[in-house]
């Protein structure tokens, strides 16, 4: 058994003994596992919904917050949320499951945050569909991005992506994303891609402001150029067979306060993206305004409706709903 196993079973353990501990104690232990710290916009969230879930259960169920991956790695967090080990997961990576869930991480598929939201208004049906279909629940949507480019050289316009070398995550979506906008895609693990910036593997990373500023790419790359290539959910996932343990009270009280986590991270990650980019400003980087986001725009567009046609007919049919919202 590894160590995040051996952790998660004593802290499983853990909040049964709290819960048999007397009527001062909550009645319901969930956990909820995550990968990013504790600065983060979604780790705030994740402890906003579980003092929320606390305050409207009169604290009869209690979330456990377990951030910057001490259950496990997206991939296994996602893996044991699907398992039942772990109750709730914040995720990108739960779309392993829902294949067609990934083409809402397509490129400039989304114009803004307030776009962003509209759409998950309007696919929050659907997706809930999706999800019991295998037997989870989707709570809300958490928001990250946009994702733009710290290079040794900077891309003030899509001319500038010909023969540029990108990191990527190993991932075909980011693979044929950076194809289709004239790049070279540099698959490299995320832990190595500071050392591939520095060695000349790479000429530049992508990620949102946040991640750029925090795994400080901007230093062997000083030029962060703002693509806004991708803006994408994550979900907040829970099992559907603990979740359906949980009384209609319970369960209510559970949506209302994900949907409330929801909206105070719209507002938190925007605040955090600001701040990032200052602050790389301030420490020498040079922040590049690239011109004719529309031009990346309309040569990723056949990648997008292929991706979701490989992918299949269900992705086809909710990138067309996504398409639908103004």
């Amino acid at each position: 058994m590894t160590f995040k196993k051996r952790f998660l079973s004593l802290a499983v353990a853990g909040c049964t003994v709290l819960a048999s501990g007397g009527a001062a104690m909550a009645q319901i232990q969930l956990t909820l596992a995550d990968i990013y710290n504790e600065d983060h916009s979604n780790t705030i969230a994740a402890h906003y919904f579980a003092d929320l879930v606390d305050e409207k259960t009169n604290g009869e169920v209690q979330v456990n917050v377990f951030p910057n991956s001490t259950i496990g790695s997206e991939r296994e967090i996602a893996e044991s949320l699907m398992a039942g080990s772990v109750d709730i997961a914040p995720s990108g990576l739960i779309s392993r499951f829902f294949p067609e869930l990934q083409i809402l991480e397509l490129p400039y598929l989304y114009r803004d945050l307030e776009h962003m939201q509209r759409v998950a208004d309007a696919i929050a049906p659907e997706i809930e569909e999706i999800f019991r279909s295998q037997n989870a629940e989707n709570l809300g949507f958490l928001f990250l991005g946009p994702r733009s480019i710290a290079g040794t050289r900077p891309i003030r316009n899509i001319e500038d992506m010909e023969g540029f070398r990108l990191r990527v995550p190993e991932l075909p979506l980011y693979v044929g994303m950076t194809r289709a906008l004239g790049a070279t895609p540099t698959p490299v693990a995320f832990n190595e891609a500071y050392t591939s910036l520095e060695t000349g593997v790479a000429d530049g990373a992508e990620g949102e402001p946040a991640t750029l500023f925090t795994q400080k790419w901007y230093e062997p790359a000083e030029y962060v150029s703002l693509t806004q290539h991708i803006w994408h959910f994550r979900f907040i996932a829970m099992n559907g067979a603990r979740f359906n343990e949980l009384s209609e009270d319970h369960q209510q009280a559970i949506r209302e306060a994900a949907q409330e986590a929801q909206a105070h991270q719209a507002g938190l990650f925007v605040e955090f993206n600001e701040e990032a980019i200052e602050q790389m400003r301030a420490e020498g980087a040079e922040i590049v305004e690239t011109e004719g986001l529309e031009d990346f725009a309309e040569a990723v567009a056949d990648f997008q409706t292929e991706f979701a046609e490989d992918i299949g007919p269900e992705a086809v049919e909710l990138l067309e709903l996504v398409r639908a919202v103004d």
